[in-house]
């Protein structure tokens, strides 16, 4: 039983997921107030389970590993499921609430899937990991209002994350044949072996679709367009924060290995060329929902060159990059959700005047979008600080330079939208925003937390 207690918060949440379909199946009565509260409770059980939880090591024959970082991640992405989730049940629509378990129940699988990926040591551990992951998102993608569009949406995202699979299991089936373990301690990342590099591209184009990694963001706009907006907290976070957490400790292996430059240059590529075409892309657009699909882009490329020095201080910087762009990012569509009459082809323009419908929504945003662009006071300035600040003093001059090349564009587009916020519309006629408490509560605790950090930095590293 010792073996598996570092799974308990895992376990809590398969049990609150099964819960939630059963009270779905056998219509136990009082559903919507009984669903809230297991929610609730399952929801506290785990993460209580994760702040008590001691760090000790490997487990299951070096397959899992329990460390204090995999611990923080796991907390991080737990919290910002839960503001998802909670989301999702106070939803109007009627298609959500209609199957709000079946949407909970595949939601906390994915989740389940994320923090496993988070503590996965072992190839065919990370290929079990990633499907649990993956799998629910392609259903609950297709699972939009437009259903032909959904349907459509989530057809491609099912064919590609396939594809990406099926590099994975092939990225892992070249490195046993190199090394005869799939195991990623005792594999050997120095070798010169051509065939190890191949493997690992292989294995990048995996990570690449996942975290909608320049060139294999291509389903993300789509996807994003189509998904119930109510899953977008989720479905912009959680995935990326699990893989790049998972990238963390791949990494440290790498770096302490020595290995070969070729595996750096691939890594710098993808880092360089996902930051400034992602933020090209995303200045492009005109539909608000496929400017944010696209602004996710860059900082899944900033993530990536927070791991190419893998260090306990710089993996100090990675967890504040991922507390603030949780918090930033689901307080972000929270407050998007907020809006009615909110649909997936809403133009930038349509949210001009929004300062007048409601102060606190249009405040809020802006410091979201302020804390996304990196601006100076708020959690993202020290989070893209300090990245700059490390890949300056590892690889030199160039690698920063795309990386501020990058931000000052993202800074554009941000400030564009916030503009828009501000600016008065055509039509001087004040729309009535009247959205939830817990909506509320949630977009209130996100934008504390994003400008507490950017106020007083070092609150994160003292906590951890």
């Amino acid at each position: 039983m010792e073996s598996i207690n570092f799974l308990l918060p895992e376990i809590t949440l398969i049990v609150l997921s099964i819960a939630l379909l059963a009270n779905s199946i056998f219509d136990l009565g009082h559903k919507r107030f009984l669903n809230k509260s297991m929610l609730f409770l399952g929801a506290t059980v785990s993460i209580i389970l994760l702040i008590v939880q001691i760090p000790d090591g490997f487990h299951l024959n070096s397959t899992f590993e329990n460390n204090v970082y995999t611990k923080i991640i796991k907390l991080i992405l737990v919290i910002a499921s839960t503001f998802s989730l909670l989301i999702v049940s106070n939803s109007k629509t009627d298609e959500l609430r209609k199957y709000f378990n079946e949407y909970c129940f595949l939601l906390i699988l994915s989740l389940v899937g994320a923090m496993l990926v988070v503590s996965a040591r072992e190839f065919f551990t990370l290929i079990i990991s990633f499907e649990l992951l993956s799998i629910p998102l392609y259903l609950i993608s297709g699972m939009g209002l437009n259903s032909k569009k959904s349907i459509e949406a989530a057809t491609k995202f099912f064919f590609f994350g396939t594809i990406s699979t099926v590099c994975l299991i092939f990225s892992a089936v070249l490195f046993y044949s190199i090394a005869g373990t799939t195991n990623f301690i005792d594999i050997n990342w120095a070798s010169s072996d051509f065939l190890l590099v191949i493997a690992f591209i292989f294995l990048m184009i995996a990570i690449c679709f996942k975290c909608a990694l320049y060139p294999l963001q291509f389903w993300v706009s789509d996807i994003y367009e189509s998904a119930p907006m109510n899953i977008l907290p989720f479905l912009s976070t959680i995935p990326k924060i699990a893989i790049i957490g998972f990238l963390i400790f791949f990494f440290d292996v790498l770096t302490n290995e020595q290995s070969n430059n070729e595996i750096l240059i691939i890594i710098g590529f993808l880092s360089v060329i996902s930051i400034v075409i992602g933020s090209l892309l995303a200045i492009r657009q005109n539909k608000l929902l496929r400017l944010l699909a696209y602004s996710g882009i860059p900082h899944a490329g900033m993530m990536l060159v927070g791991i190419m020095a893998p260090n306990s201080i710089s993996i100090d910087f990675l967890i504040l990059y991922f507390t603030f762009y949780t918090f930033a990012n689901v307080g972000l569509y929270v407050s998007l959700n907020s809006l009615p009459n909110l649909s997936e082809d809403i133009d930038l323009e349509d949210l001009s005047g929004l300062y007048k419908d409601n102060s606190f929504l249009a405040v809020c945003i802006s410091c979201f979008m302020l804390s996304l662009a990196g601006a100076p006071l708020f959690a993202g300035f020290w989070a893209k600080f300090n990245i700059i600040l490390i890949s300056y003093k590892t690889f030199g001059l160039i690698l920063p330079s795309f990386i501020l090349i990058g931000t000052l564009i993202s800074f554009y587009y941000y400030l564009k939208l916030i503009k828009i916020i501000f600016t008065d519309r055509q039509l001087n006629q004040v729309k009535s925003i009247d959205f939830s408490v817990i909506n509320k509560i949630v977009i209130f605790i996100c934008a504390f937390i994003t400008i507490i950090i950017g106020i007083y930095p070092n609150i994160l590293h003292n906590l951890i």
